[in-house]
């Protein structure tokens, strides 16, 4: 089968033959987060997900910015006084910037990385 039209100059195989010309060498060129090795686009993703923002934690909080940073990557944070654990991003607690401390947190199968630990140094997690 060839593509619609009779006007096209290239057919279907020469299309299909330059496009992957061109998928090849853009698969060369690793330095993109789009090649085609998946795993470098998800480490390149993991790694953006756990870049501290400390423009971030001075406006909001140690404990805000580390729970964003938490539950972004796929964890779940627990508050102090508080019973359930926090897993959802868009339904953050809202209010002082002290009223809510992080007293637990469950990261199992998440994307937290060891970049992304500057978080904890700044949070004053509770006991």
């Amino acid at each position: 089968m060839c593509c619609a039209g009779s006007e096209q100059r290239l057919t279907c195989a020469d299309q299909m033959m330059l496009f992957g010309k061109v998928s090849q060498q853009l698969c060369g060129i690793k330095k993109l987060p789009w090649s085609c090795d998946s795993r470098y686009f998800w480490g390149w993703l993991n790694a953006v997900f756990n870049k501290v923002d400390y423009d971030r934690i001075r406006d909001v909080g140690p404990d805000r910015a580390a729970s964003e940073w938490l539950l972004r990557c796929g964890a779940m944070v627990r508050y102090h006084g508080q019973e359930r654990w926090q897993m959802d991003y868009n339904h953050l607690p809202t209010g002082p910037l002290d009223k809510y401390k992080i007293q637990a947190i469950d990261a199992t199968n998440s994307c937290i990385m060891s970049i992304g630990f500057d978080h904890m140094e700044t949070s004053n997690i509770c006991c």
